[in-house]
């Protein structure tokens, strides 16, 4: 029959029902692996209008080949799974997943915010120049809504006239070696100096599916997640890929994996074993906490028999301050420049426990910005001791501003390329500053956050802290954009503060006491700043009655805390719905009058 001028190549057997017109989708039929059935299937019966809806819709960058498709599927799902009970095997597991994926793209929460462009690097052990190879290097070069980087790392003779058939394609970047080496070793070796936020493996006789990168990198954002993979097709059939448990043993292959490049950095990269290191790394990863999941359907095709890693004697691991990085291969650390901010305000002996540990930083130069704010004790004898020290600067405010005021206005005055938050009744521990400007440079990040230690400032406290002792920073993702940066383990490049604006202003004292530091974390994630999540414990936060979160004025529970979160949600709708300038909502240089440099103190 006439079926006008739809022109889907999906879109099977165009049929009168009724006064309308239906038609079995073949895209729905293939997700559902319903084929078999023929070209009738009641539940990829798709109407007319809603093949025009999904024909005429806008291509996304995204899990899906547009925004109507979530929608025509999740139908599909629905009448496929009616009357079905949950143990009737695969094809009832899969709908099962493919209804949740949809449901969650339905309700706006695939891409939440403005769309970016899945960008990856991918890396390909080549040790010849064969058809497979080519095959290979082509499929990636060929992926649909994404930006990849492929590294091709030439393992010997055999694989140098690749040098140049590629050399002129502008995103694939050669490395030659002078003798072989394992494509681990090589992304072990490369992942610093990666141009993107991601590192994806590629086996040399596999093929990517075309959305491979988009819809790996999609899920990792949407989910927050560290590492991803998928079942892997093969000549003998499907490899399965699960979610990794505490169990030592083979969940996903290889050839389907997809790691954010900080996570894989913070944990020191790969192990030094030779028959599974992807394994090791996963089981790792999932020990340090890191979030791994799984997509449903096969991202790679392999044409050949797959052999699973050989699990040798699981590995015996010791954690130290949150992380396993030292049971890995790891990476060079240098001594690192830093500015500090600590503003001052009140609680003297917690102050000066403060600045210690920052001035006992170990491998680092520590540039410390010491803000009188203005409090209820006198701070001279405070300043005459720490102010004698070469590398401490000095600044009063004529009236008290709060904390992130106090930070915005000492801005100009920061001597490095990175500036790390200092509350005064918190504690750094000695490896803090190390850690994360060699993470920021390495995973050539932005803003750094890691994980806290609570501990009480007495007995009074012990509760409070006996009920989550660590508190751990996460990647944001979705609609989950509160407070996802432990603040007082934060350190940002200056640049990228500098270029967001700084901190906002809530029009009061005491509002901008509470919340500015959630504003930022959350307009930074929709500015396109690189994020690096430590697991390491880098800060000890003090719980006691005065702090920021718990005092009668600004604590949780009170009116100006209140506008605070309300203002934080409106602020995360608005950067949702579209570009915007981060600096209109910075206040940089606002309130400049109020903070002076002290050059002595009397």
């Amino acid at each position: 029959m006439n079926s006008g001028n739809l022109n889907c190549p999906f879109r099977i057997h165009p049929r009168r029902q009724g006064n309308g017109e239906i038609a079995t989708c073949g895209l729905v039929q293939q997700l559902l692996q319903t084929e078999s059935n023929g070209g009738t299937d009641d539940a990829c019966q798709v109407s007319r209008d809603a093949c025009e809806a999904c024909s005429g819709s806008t291509p996304v960058a995204s899990s899906f080949v547009n925004g109507v498709f979530p929608s025509i599927l999740n139908e599909a799902c629905t009448r496929f799974l009616h009357g079905r009970s949950s143990d009737d095997g695969p094809q009832t597991r899969r709908a099962t997943e493919l209804l949740q994926i949809s449901e969650a793209a339905v309700l706006g929460e695939l891409v939440a915010g403005e769309r970016r462009l899945p960008s990856c690097d991918v890396y390909l052990c080549c040790d010849d120049a064969s058809a497979a190879t080519r095959r290979s290097i082509e499929s990636v070069l060929a992926q649909q809504n994404a930006a990849v980087n492929l590294h091709l790392i030439l393992n010997g003779p055999r694989a140098q006239i690749l040098a140049s058939d590629y050399a002129t394609t502008w995103n694939v970047h050669l490395h030659r070696l002078a003798t072989a080496t394992s494509l681990f070793a090589a992304v072990h070796e490369l992942a610093p100096t990666a141009c993107s936020e991601f590192l994806a493996l590629q086996h040399a006789d596999a093929v990517a599916m075309p959305n491979r990168i988009a819809n790996a990198v999609g899920e990792l954002c949407r989910m927050g997640a560290d590492a991803i993979g998928s079942p892997l097709l093969t000549p003998a059939g499907e490899v399965a890929a699960t979610e990794p448990t505490d169990a030592y043993q083979a969940s996903i292959p290889w050839p389907t994996l997809v790691m954010r490049r900080s996570a894989f950095i913070d944990l020191g990269g790969f192990a030094d074993r030779k028959s599974d290191p992807d394994l090791e790394w996963i089981h790792r990863a999932k020990r340090s906490g890191a979030k791994i999941r799984v997509m449903p359907l096969p991202s790679v095709e392999l044409h050949r028999d797959w052999q699973p890693p050989k699990a040798v004697a699981p590995p015996a691991y010791v954690e130290r301050l949150g992380s396993l990085r030292h049971h890995a291969i790891g990476y060079p650390q240098s001594t690192v420049p830093c500015d500090v901010v600590i503003p001052v305000y009140g609680q003297l002996d917690f102050v000066a426990q403060a600045i210690e540990s920052i001035i006992q930083q170990q491998d680092a130069e520590p540039i410390v910005h010491l803000i009188d704010d203005r409090g209820p004790e006198n701070v001279d004898a405070l300043f005459r001791y720490w102010g004698s020290l070469p590398n401490v600067r000095l600044y009063r405010n004529r009236k008290n501003v709060g904390q992130y005021v106090s930070f915005n206005n000492v801005s100009p005055y920061f001597e490095t390329d990175f500036v790390a938050v200092q509350d005064g009744d918190d504690i750094s521990l000695p490896h803090r500053l190390e850690t994360t400007v060699n993470l920021l440079e390495r995973s050539d990040a932005d803003f750094f956050a890691a994980t806290m230690e609570q501990f009480a400032a007495s007995d009074a406290e012990e509760a409070i802290v006996d009920r989550q002792r660590f508190r751990r920073s996460h990647i944001p993702y979705g609609n989950q954009m509160q407070y996802f940066a432990m603040n007082p383990t934060a350190c940002f490049r200056v640049a990228m503060f500098r270029r967001l604006g700084g901190y906002s202003d809530f029009g009061d004292r005491d509002r901008n006491r509470c919340g500015l530091d959630s504003e930022f974390m959350i307009r930074a994630s929709h500015s396109a700043v690189r994020f690096a999540i430590s697991s390491s414990v880098v800060t000890r936060y003090r719980v006691h009655p005065q702090s920021a979160t718990r005092n009668s004025e600004t604590g949780f529970g009170t009116d100006v805390r209140t506008f605070s979160l309300q203002e934080c949600r409106r602020r995360a709708g608005l950067y949702q719905r579209a570009a915007f300038d981060p600096r209109s909502f910075g206040a940089l240089g606002r309130y400049r009058d109020v903070t002076e440099r002290v050059i002595s103190v009397s």
